[in-house]
């Protein structure tokens, strides 16, 4: 597991609430506050699932209206809800909480998407896990060159995408192309490129 730059603490396999050691579900995993949980599946299908999922990772870092500045250059940062051992707020100084806030901005042009274990880059067992190309054969290619790729139309009157602007709507309530003053929706008249 990775350490924090701060102090250089190792991630725990176990959190303390109350004294108590608090055992984390399978493929959890803390270090220094940061909670991991990779146990979460959605189904393609699953259009309500996939929009509480987006909802969830587009939300913002931290709420405003849960930070507070105290005095000596010290941040607390309030609790949605009291954890079972009554905590309802954590104090950091604030380069502690501008290292964790720094930590969760991705650099700039890297993928968001990082593979770990058997499915990383550079893992001996890879070759194992993926599937590699094999090599076709002539009656294959042959079949494959035969088939006439078309693309029946679909028998839902619905379309394939949804606009950003539904999206939006269905994510976060907010209507887009409003009109601040009247609440009608805004037509676009141009683009000014400058």
């Amino acid at each position: 597991m990775g350490r924090s730059a701060a102090n250089a603490r190792k991630a725990r396999r176990h959190q303390v609430l109350g004294g108590r050691p608090f055992a984390l579900p399978p493929r959890c995993a803390s270090c220094d506050g940061y909670t991991l949980h990779a146990g979460v599946v959605i189904g393609a299908s699953n259009r309500k699932g996939l929009r509480q999922l987006c909802r969830y990772v587009s939300r913002p870092p931290l709420a405003r209206a849960r930070l507070e500045f105290l005095a000596g250059d010290r941040v607390r940062l309030g609790m949605k809800r009291a954890w079972s051992d009554g905590t309802v707020a954590i104090d950091f100084s604030a380069l502690e909480l501008v290292e964790r806030l720094a930590s969760i901005v991705p650099p700039p042009g890297k993928n968001q998407v990082l593979y770990h274990g058997v499915l990383a880059a550079r893992s001996a067992w890879r070759s194992q896990v993926v599937p590699g190309r094999r090599e076709l054969s002539t009656s294959e290619v042959a079949a494959r060159a035969a088939v006439v790729l078309t693309r029946t139309p679909s028998a839902s009157k619905r379309p394939r995408w949804t606009p950003w602007e539904q999206l939006l709507y269905q994510a976060f309530e907010v209507r887009s192309r409003a009109c601040p003053e009247c609440g009608e929706r805004m037509q676009l008249r141009s683009v000014v490129m400058g």
